[in-house]
C-alpha cells in the first residue's frame, strides 16, 4: 500500500529555508549553541544586519529557533535552535552526504560545516 505524503506543510517553510543565510545560522547555531545577534553577523562572513534580522525573525517565526532576551544592561538577546530546529538540522547530514556523493560543487575553503557528532550545546 503506498502512503501520501501531503506537500502543502513545505509552501512557507521551503521559502525560509532556501534563503542563502538560513541554514547556515541552522548550522552556526547547531555547531556552537546560543549565540547573540553581533557573534552570528561574526560568525557568517558577509551577511548584513538587516539581512541578518530578517531571517532570523523569520526562522523564529516558523518556529526553527528561539529568541531569549537577557535581562542585563544593556539587554541581550541570545537565539538557539527549538526542537524543530535541531530536527531539521539533523536532517540536513544526509542531504549534505547525498549531495556530496553525486559531486556536489566542492569547496576547498568551507566556512561553515555541520559538525554532526557533537551533542546538543544547549540542552
Amino acid at each position: 500500500m503506498e502512503e501520501e505524503v501531503c506537500f502543502c506543510p513545505l509552501y512557507g517553510l521551503i521559502d525560509v529555508i532556501a534563503k542563502k543565510w538560513s541554514l547556515l545560522i541552522i548550522a552556526v547555531l547547531g555547531n556552537e549553541g546560543a549565540k547573540g545577534f553581533n557573534e552570528l553577523q561574526r560568525e557568517l562572513k558577509g551577511i548584513s544586519p538587516k539581512v541578518l534580522s530578517k531571517t532570523l525573525r523569520e526562522l523564529e517565526e516558523h518556529g526553527l529557533i528561539t529568541r531569549e532576551i537577557i535581562s542585563t544592561r544593556p539587554p541581550r538577546v541570545k537565539y538557539s535552535l527549538s526542537e524543530s530546529g535541531w530536527e531539521l538540522r539533523s536532517l540536513l547530514i544526509p542531504l549534505l552526504k547525498w549531495v556530496s556523493k553525486r559531486g556536489g560543487r566542492k569547496a576547498t575553503w568551507c566556512p561553515i560545516r555541520l559538525v554532526h557528532e557533537k551533542q546538543k550545546l544547549d540542552k
